[in-house]
């Protein structure tokens, strides 16, 4: 028989709440809050495979345009708008450092494990393209340090 913990006790959490008994001991609401805890922590994890098993079978835009109507049907917060960091002119359109971190992350995932077997030249090459962005991450970083 597989020994399975299940985090979430159905009794206990529901969609619309919590339901803490009025003769809980410090201890089993100290567990309950634990739990409440582990998920916050653990949920970015479980949103993350979930999105990528997603973006894998049926592609990213399906995963974008599925979890936006979740969201709202939720009644979920709209995340906060991040400042703008690109170029105001047209090459905005085409480039973007959110676009280059999505493709670098595809990227990176599909190629990790062809990496190892590199050769000295594809190595060269690859230190090649990455190091002006490595260049930036430093100076930005002392900047934030300063």
């Amino acid at each position: 028989m597989i020994n399975q913990t299940n985090i979430i006790d159905p009794s206990t959490f529901a969609p619309t709440g919590v339901t803490i008994d009025a003769d809980a001991t410090q201890e089993q609401w100290a567990d309950i809050h634990r739990t409440i805890l582990l998920c916050r922590s653990t949920s970015r994890l479980w949103l993350k495979q979930s999105r990528e098993f997603a973006a894998t079978k049926w592609g990213a835009d399906y995963v974008a345009e599925v979890e936006i109507q979740m969201e709202l049907t939720l009644g979920l917060p709209q995340p906060e708008p991040k400042p703008d960091i690109n170029p105001a002119d047209k090459s905005k359109g085409i480039v973007t450092i959110e676009g280059i971190t999505q493709q670098f992350a595809l990227w990176s995932r599909k190629m990790a494990p062809q990496i190892a077997t590199w050769d000295v030249v594809k190595l060269k090459r690859a230190l090649e393209l990455l190091e002006p962005m490595e260049k930036q991450a430093q100076e930005i970083r002392a900047r934030l340090n300063a």
